[in-house]
């Protein structure tokens, strides 16, 4: 073996056992997240996790959150409601509501004020939300106010659309021409498709 080949060769060999002497380095958690998003996969922590629920294995969340209910506009009745967390389990909503069904002469207007409290974290999953309800209704002069307390669940997807659905109840306690409590139960509810920000 001549002297140029002999040098070729230690150069290689030594640059082979340099490479073997140096472990690779793992990639990190978010390496692998990035890598798997480009491969069109969504992961956590290079874990599997469903399209759209990576926000689940967050603690973050939105502020605010717009919502309404669309099939209320086939029906008649047309509102609004915005929400703003306060906390990591605490909002404030406010909704505005008409009510002019199509099979009814009889319309009204619905002011309503709550504090959702989600049991999970912000715009997911269960929620107890208490509150104070106003309604006046053409077929009565005058115009009712009451507490309310509302059981629902949240469905909050990665994009920022979410839906709520809660049941519950409430009793009037007053109305515009008396200071005495009327004793009237009335039950309470709603549906709503919302985008949160």
């Amino acid at each position: 073996m001549n002297r140029i080949s002999l040098i070729a060769f230690l150069t290689v060999a030594t640059a082979a056992a340099t490479a073997n002497a140096q472990p690779s380095m793992p990639l990190s958690a978010a390496a692998i997240d990035a890598q798997n998003r480009q491969d069109d996969i969504s992961t956590v922590n290079g874990q599997l996790v469903e399209v759209g629920d990576q926000n689940r294995y967050r603690y973050s969340h939105k502020t605010w959150n717009l919502s309404t209910n669309p099939m209320g506009l086939i029906l008649g009745f047309y509102g609004g409601s915005l929400s703003y967390a306060v906390s990591d389990h605490v909002a404030l909503r406010g909704d505005l509501n008409y009510y002019a069904p199509v099979s009814s002469d009889t319309t009204g207007f619905e002011i309503g004020v709550g504090a959702p409290l989600y049991l999970r974290k912000m715009y997911s999953g269960l929620f107890v939300e208490p509150g104070v309800i106003v309604r006046s209704m053409s077929s009565s002069e005058e115009a009712t106010v009451g507490p309310q307390v509302l059981l629902g669940y949240h469905w909050y997807w990665d994009g920022g659309f979410n839906t709520s659905v809660a049941f519950g109840a409430g009793r009037t306690l007053s109305s515009s021409d008396s200071e005495s409590l009327d004793d009237e139960l009335f039950a309470n509810g709603y549906l709503r498709f919302g985008y949160a920000f």
